[in-house]
């Protein structure tokens, strides 16, 4: 995929790059009725008999061989014209060298699932057939001001200023619906020359600002006045030239998202698109609806939590926009992919949150070194915003020559005061005899909120009622058939229970008896997200509850559609996993509540600390946010531990400070590269030899290159859904390019049951 971009206008032969098989096949494909072709253009072909989307890869000047002597199959449509320009291809090419995945594999993982391959055949076939949107514009050559408006009727004049005042194409329901006329008035306009109007495909409709806003977003508002810090940050950000990256640090409630957006302004008033990206779904409905309201319906969104159709129509509209209009698109990881052009602004919310990695499947890539990437090829401003950023960001922010900028908010906007932490020694609860899971000061605490109108959130480390059951008589916990962990214990509102393996999705009925010594005498452990709803319901009967966690909000609005529902006053205590401490504003949250640090605290990696004070700070930070003070309890039987010392104290700086220098000291990341090698297989001993076998050949490799292999040894999880998991971990020097062979050579050690993954940089070792 090297050629020039652009070829004679009818090439005869035409490479086409089909998703077949592992890393997909390039096939040829004639070009009989003389379409003007380029590399990146989307095409319709066949293959035994199948339609399929593929991609123009290459153009051969002559055949040979077979081929030669082969009738090939003509090209049946052109769907999609520079789908893939050259510049996005290289960046794609940087992200596969930099993380050991071939140019294919790395291009079928971030292009929009539908977008290639057998299935999508139909749908891009179809193109034609596809809803189309009445658009309505001003005439090119119409001067509202000057063209006789004292002729017209009031709602015709309202039709008009409308128009003037989006300055684009606005789809014509919502034009009716905004000035309240019918279609009757655009008509009239049409034929006096006033307005055009036009049929569009939904992607192009998208790109020309005429998609559909919801209905309760409402018109655009004015941004707030700024605080001096943050009129500084976006004072600084919006002046930066060349290589311009910054850490917008800032305090829960300090205003980052307010930042943001004032920066993505000026981006977009110059002509540029802006890139929003956020870890996870549930914190796009929130993040979306902000920036609609603030720069009206040109606002898209990408996630994993659309339809295919949805993600293709995305990605057309900002192909359709490139050098014609500026876009702001709202998306988690994979979004850092899409086609923007003439991109000013990358920013990444809550930088430090895991999600931003992809772990599963190759290419491992995290969205920052992505959005990096993106920035210094296009000019762009980086905005890595957070309240408890990643070691990684904050040593990248301090090192000597430190090409990224710490820009500070330090205060919480208009003088709020962060919620002070009260930690509930869970040991002395039990000496008072206290053995439920809600301590005396939480109910006390929980049981003023209902008469004080304020609300309250609780995390739970796990979903489900109990985290395990156990025998009695022997001590085996129930475990997964298919995997090496314990099954959860699920029950629903009419008390029935089943098990189930949050790894696999496996799913059985409570058993009866142990399998390892027949005794029928079971202890469920642990407290999971549904008991604690229980035991709420149960000790403080007049709260109103809901749950949010992975179960409660299945399906494509399902975290806008609970949140929205907690905000409008619906429930006192939202109870739920993790996914409650990330970015929520919720101005009647007055208590943040940690219902069981213990079970974050020891975990054996590397990065458990970092984690567990970024959530409970993260969390602690949703508490205050309105008029009302908040505060913080957190329920231990380790109150001396560092994190809730770090906690209590707020010092985030401090922690950083103290684990940097252990970092340093025993020469760990960032003072360190490193990287994982998966292997999975049916077999545990031919997954384990194939390890083995796997680092003895690349052991003189790493040696020569200052690398060291640890492993192969069992994952921590041994096995999951039915195959064995070994693991490699590798240790070099900082910055130091990964030291192995390339990875078909990787592949070729594979029997065919056992898969490989390479993760760079991982985030769990």
């Amino acid at each position: 995929m090297s050629a020039p971009a652009v070829v004679p206008s009818a090439p005869t032969w035409v490479e086409v790059w089909l998703e077949a098989g592992r890393e997909g096949r390039i096939f040829t494909y004639a070009n009989p009725k003389e379409w003007p072709l380029r590399l990146g253009d989307l095409v319709l072909v066949r293959l035994q008999g199948r339609r399929h989307s593929g991609l123009v890869v290459g153009f051969p000047t002559a055949l040979s061989g077979e081929l030669a002597e082969l009738v090939l199959q003509p090209i049946e449509a052109v769907l999609q014209s520079a789908a893939i320009d050259p510049g996005w291809q290289d960046l794609v090419a940087e992200v596969a060298e930099a993380t050991h995945t071939s140019l294919f594999r790395t291009l079928r993982s971030v292009l929009p699932p539908g977008w290639l391959g057998q299935r999508s055949a139909a749908r891009n076939d179809s193109l034609a057939a596809e809803p189309q949107v009445l658009t309505v514009r001003l005439a090119a050559a119409a001067n509202p001001a000057a063209d006789g408006l004292a002729a017209l009727t009031e709602r015709q004049r309202q039709v008009l200023a409308h128009l003037a005042s989006t300055k684009e194409a606005v789809a014509q329901k919502d034009l009716l619906a905004a000035v309240g006329c019918s279609a009757s008035v655009l008509s009239a306009l049409e034929r006096r020359g006033l307005i055009e109007r036009q049929r569009l495909s939904r992607p192009a409709a998208m790109a020309a600002g005429s998609g559909t806003a919801r209905p309760d977003v409402g018109s655009q508002q004015s941004p707030p006045c700024l605080s001096p810090a943050q009129a500084e940050a976006v004072a600084i950000i919006s002046a930066a030239t060349g290589l311009a990256e910054f850490l917008l640090w800032g305090v829960t409630g300090s205003g980052k998202t307010e930042v943001y957006l004032q920066a993505a302004a000026r981006q977009l008033q110059a002509g540029r698109s802006v890139l929003l990206l956020a870890p996870e779904i549930g914190l796009i409905p929130q993040l979306l609806d902000r920036c609609r309201r603030r720069f009206g319906i040109q606002v898209l969104e990408y996630h994993s939590g659309m339809g295919e159709r949805e993600r293709v129509a995305v990605w057309r509209a900002c192909l359709e926009a490139a050098g014609r209009k500026p876009l702001l698109v709202v998306g988690t990881r994979s979004a850092v992919f899409l086609p923007l052009g003439a991109l000013g602004l990358i920013v990444l919310d809550e930088e430090h949150d895991g999600s931003y990695k992809q772990e599963s499947p190759m290419p491992c890539y995290h969205a920052r070194d992505v959005a990096r990437l993106r920035a210094h090829r296009s000019g762009a401003r980086l905005v890595l915003g957070s309240a408890t950023p990643s070691l990684e960001t904050w040593w990248d922010s301090h090192k000597p020559q430190a090409q990224c900028r710490l820009l500070r908010l330090p205060e919480r906007i208009q003088g709020r005061q962060l919620p002070p932490v009260h930690v509930v020694d869970m040991r002395a609860e039990l000496a008072e005899g206290n053995r439920r899971l809600i301590s005396f000061p939480l109910s006390e605490s929980l049981g003023r909120l209902a008469g004080r109108g304020e609300q309250a959130v609780v995390l739970v480390p796990r979903r489900g009622y109990h985290t395990f059951l156990s025998c009695r008589s022997c001590g085996e916990a129930v475990l997964c058939p298919h995997c090496d962990v314990a099954l959860t214990v699920h029950r629903r509102r009419d008390g029935h229970e089943w098990l189930r393996c949050h790894w696999c999705n496996h799913r059985q009925e409570r058993t009866d008896s142990c399998g390892h010594c027949g005794s029928t005498a079971f202890k469920p452990f642990g407290a999971g997200t549904q008991r604690v709803m229980e035991q709420l319901a149960s000790e403080l009967p007049d709260l109103r509850l809901l749950r949010f966690d992975h179960d409660t909000t299945r399906g494509r609005d399902g975290h806008r559609r609970l949140l929205e529902r907690f905000a409008a006053g619906e429930a006192d205590v939202l109870v739920g996993t993790q996914m409650l401490a990330k970015g929520m504003d919720l101005p009647q949250v007055t208590l943040a509540v940690v219902l069981a640090a213990d079970g974050l605290l020891h975990r054996p990696d590397l990065r458990a600390s970092e984690q567990c004070l970024q959530l409970l700070l993260q969390l602690a930070g949703r508490a205050g946010r309105g008029e009302r003070p908040g505060q913080v309890l957190v329920q231990t039987y380790n109150p001396d531990h560092p994190v809730i010392r770090h906690l209590v104290d707020g010092r985030y700086e401090r922690f950083l400070a103290e684990e940097l220098a252990l970092r340093q000291t025993g020469g760990q990341i960032p003072f360190a590269r490193a990287c994982l090698l998966r292997l999975a297989g049916v077999s545990a001993a031919t997954t384990a030899t194939t390890a083995t076998a796997l680092v003895e050949m690349i052991r003189p490799r790493l040696e020569q290159e200052g690398w060291l292999a640890i492993g192969p040894a069992p994952a921590p999880v041994a096995r999951v859904a039915g195959r064995s998991r070994w693991q490699v971990l590798l240790h070099g020097p900082p910055g130091s390019p990964l030291p192995l062979p390339p990875e078909q050579d990787l592949r070729a050690l594979l029997p065919p049951k056992v898969s490989l993954a390479i993760d760079p940089d991982p985030l769990q070792l």
